[in-house]
């Protein structure tokens, strides 16, 4: 890369705002210049500057400058042989440009002048005699959107959400750097589908590679063969002899997400659906919020279930172009499509009606049993005990139970010494201890076996002395693990039973001085983050990575939960949530979809959990819980609805994991539109599913299948593969759901004096009085949110309870 973009954030900022690029071409801009185009010799982008004016600050979007993906660049995929050929750009006039034909489609792209916000005008057309029918033929963008070193990672955008429509197409990049606002994206034209190109990671075993951790391209697929998804543009996958089609993609400004929906119903003259969240019971009130780009136009709005039932629903004006339905239900567990049309466009989005959690938690500890827990050299393997025991201890089931714990005894004594009571195998793998350590924490509390705990300590005592720095870090091999998944928190969930013990047990003084020296290695990790501000580091390929930043933010939060002291806590709290907030670019919190809503932006996970190439989205996966756990603690700490909220919507997404009609589990959703995969499908012969194995096992050491997939849920495989899959992770979800949700609601009385219940009914009774009934029987804690101490009456199961409470107080069942 050239020397400018080794920079710093401000000094580019300096630099681009005040003089063009040395190299530059040309620049483009509108005559009162509040944007403009720096363009190289080869007629690609370097920059995109966006000068400040009113309440915007000025921002500076970089493009990658050399090399393969640099952009926007015409290419074309060949479906016979899937290589991609990218066209070199020919000078028309300024600001215009004309590609060398590529299967004789020659592309056209201007960087138009006149519009309101940057515009590429692009255009395909067919020069030949038959028809054309690529894979994928479009723009590579070009942004640069390779983060590989801190703290340049903080001015790169993200593409967090992308979007196509029958009628138009819409997203949004973002980066995780403090006050930078969101890059919008849209077309008033279709686009078929969209798709990103991912760095290539290593070989093992040669010449079979495994995919990287950052992503090289981001392509607006204009052309694209089908199967599409539905929501999809279906007859954009060829272009006939003559025949051309144009696109108009805008770029533009969002001073904040709430700005998103009107931004985008504007540009691309289409319905924008803004669902404020994305999951409910069958029993809760729905209303949907509506942009329309005729303010005096009301949208046509269906609400459909999977059968195709329509739900009737009215859209009344609310003014400013807002609409907003009268309030309807979702009567049945499931998923629901809805669609909001005007002036001949309309905007898709899915909602859900969701089970109770007691019946999500019992169907996953269902997966769990069915989908074979493996001992191997990953704790993914294995994860699902954390569901097993988590449901053991609500919902008692003998048979099953029984077949759980006696697979957990087997994979203990398979991989670890337990006379030593260490790991025999990959004992720097700290984060398989970690695990280990939070699955015997709560075998413990669902059974009362104190050997559990005494295993527990041992284990963590052993971790603490082999693996723990003198600045308080967790690491491996001279890398710090604390936040590979979240070994700081593994150690506090034990030291939390051990205080309890402390406070009950004959031998009182072993468990506190247990509990208390196990607190101690915790913080002192969780310290080394906090110092750390944001330089933290991770397993694998370093990048602005989705587990790093959402586990040390969760552990962060934890941390601060535990502190008596205000000063500390405020001090946890507040490097939480600046870590969390950076982490938004990473999160679908826009998407109005409820089977991704919350989920994270995974893209490496599936070629070792599921044996399944190239890399692809996969939002949400197991790892999507961690960013839950962040989101929680970041509620119990600010008491901001926020938080709350997006905890509810990502665990709904996590219970979409499971067929609400079947109750098979899935191991995640692929949230891009066209992947053409390649997946093992057939089993390692050469050991049992008691055979410890270790490693990748690399797809192609096994018979392929080759498929395309698209906006799906993808089956589990440990049901049938012997050897190491990683798939089990899909577990991390109900160990969220069991921590955050099952046992516990929530009441928010908001400042305007309305209340709001989560996990329960909530009624007001004057000003000083809440009524308020759980919807669930083992729910045994509520807590409180209110702006000052009122009386509350719950309904639990087990009784009446009344009593006054105060702000951010919980109340427990007698």
């Amino acid at each position: 890369m050239p020397g400018i973009q080794r920079l710093t954030l401000t000094a580019l900022l300096t630099i681009v705002t005040t003089v063009p690029s040395a190299d530059a071409q040309e620049t483009v801009a509108p005559a009162d210049r509040r944007w403009l185009w720096e363009i190289g010799t080869h007629g690609t982008a370097e920059r995109l500057i966006f000068r400040a004016e009113k309440d915007r600050q000025a921002d500076t979007v970089l493009f990658f400058t050399q090399g393969k993906y640099q952009g926007p660049s015409f290419y074309l995929k060949d479906p016979a042989n899937g290589t991609d050929s990218t066209a070199s750009w020919q000078f028309v006039a300024p600001g215009e440009y004309r590609s060398v034909p590529v299967e004789d489609v020659v592309c056209r792209l201007e960087y138009l002048t006149d519009t309101e916000n940057p515009t590429l005008r692009v255009s395909l057309k067919n020069t030949g005699n038959v028809p054309v029918q690529p894979e994928k033929a479009g723009l590579r963008l070009g942004l640069d959107t390779y983060m590989d070193r801190w703290p340049e990672w903080f001015g790169k955008y993200f593409p967090t959400l992308l979007r196509c429509e029958k009628n138009h197409f819409w997203g949004y990049f973002q980066a995780p750097g403090p006050g930078k606002p969101l890059l919008g994206i849209a077309s008033d034209n279709p686009v078929a589908s969209w798709s990103t190109d991912f760095s290539l990671g290593y070989q093992d075993p040669a010449p079979h590679w495994f995919w990287g951790h950052r992503i090289e391209s981001v392509n607006l697929d204009l052309l694209n063969a089908l199967p599409l998804p539905e929501r999809h543009p279906q007859n954009l996958w060829q272009l006939k002899p003559g025949e051309e089609k144009s696109w108009d993609i805008v770029l533009f400004r969002i001073a904040g997400p709430d700005d998103l929906e009107p931004a985008v119903s504007d540009i691309a003259e289409a319905p924008a659906l803004r669902f404020e969240k994305t999951s409910y019971r069958p029993d809760e009130p729905v209303r949907i919020g509506i942009y329309s780009p005729s303010t005096d136009k009301r949208p046509e709005v269906a609400v459909l279930n999977g059968q195709g039932e329509r739900i009737s629903v009215y859209a009344r004006s609310i003014g400013g172009g807002r609409f907003l339905t009268d309030p309807f239900y979702l009567p049945r567990p499931g998923l629901y499509t809805v669609r909001a049309s005007v002036n001949g466009k309309t905007a898709e989005g899915t909602l859900s009606a969701l089970h109770p959690w007691s019946w999500c938690m019992e169907r996953g500890r269902e997966g769990a049993l069915k989908y074979h827990q493996k001992a191997t050299s990953h704790i993914e393997s294995w994860m699902g005990f954390y569901t097993a025991f988590l449901a053991a201890k609500e919902f008692p089931s003998d048979s099953i139970d029984r077949a759980l714990d006696r697979r957990f005894e087997l994979l203990f004594d398979l991989l670890h010494d337990t006379v030593r009571m260490e790991p025999r195998y990959h004992a720097t793998r700290i984060q398989n201890t970690a695990g280990t350590i939070g699955m015997l924490a709560d075998r413990y509390e669902a059974y009362g076996h104190i050997r559990d705990l005494e295993r527990a300590a041992r284990l963590a005592d052993w971790m603490i002395r082999t693996s723990q720095r003198e600045d308080g870090a967790y690491y491996n091999h001279g890398t710090i693990y604390t936040s590979v998944i979240y070994i700081a928190k593994s150690v506090l969930e034990l030291a939390e039973i051990e205080k309890r013990l402390a406070a009950s047990s004959p031998d009182s003084a072993l468990w506190r001085e247990r509990s208390e020296r196990h607190y101690a290695s915790a913080k002192r990790a969780v310290d080394q983050l906090v110092a750390a501000d944001g330089n933290f580091q991770t397993e694998g390929e370093h990048t602005f990575e989705d587990g790093m930043i959402s586990c040390s933010a969760l552990q962060m939060g934890l941390m601060a939960l535990w502190q008596t002291d205000t000063a500390q806590r405020t001090r946890y709290t507040q490097a939480m949530l600046k870590v969390l907030n950076s982490h938004d670019c990473l999160t679908q919190l826009r998407v109005p979809d409820a089977r991704r809503r919350g989920g994270t932006m995974r893209f490496w996970e599936a070629q070792y959990d599921v044996q399944m190439l190239p890399n692809m989205f996969n939002s949400p996966h197991g790892w999507s819980a961690w960013r839950g756990y962040a989101t929680y603690y970041a509620y119990l700490l600010t008491g901001d609805e926020r938080w709350l909220r997006e905890t509810f919507d990502a665990m709904g997404a996590f219970a979409n994991l499971i067929d609400p009609q079947t109750g098979d589990l899935s191991w995640a959703f692929i949230s891009d539109p066209y992947v053409t995969a390649e997946q093992a499908c057939g089993p390692d012969t050469t050991v049992t599913f008691e055979t410890p194995t270790f490693g990748n096992p690399h797809p192609r050491l096994y018979p392929t299948r080759r498929t395309v997939i698209g906006e799906q849920y993808v089956p589990m495989v440990s049901g049938w593969q012997t050897v190491n899959t990683q798939d089990n992770d899909v577990h991390e979800v109900f160990k969220l759901i069991g921590e955050a949700a099952l046992t516990q609601a929530f009441v928010v009385v908001r400042p305007d004096g309305s209340a709001a219940g989560y996990n329960c009914r909530v009624m007001r009774r004057g000003k000083k009085s809440l009524i308020v009934v759980p919807s669930e029987p083992q729910i045994r804690t509520v807590h409180f949110n209110i702006p000052a101490r009122m009386e509350a009456t719950v309904e639990f199961s087990s009784g009446l309870v009344k009593r006054q409470v105060g702000p951010m107080e919980w109340l427990t069942a007698e």
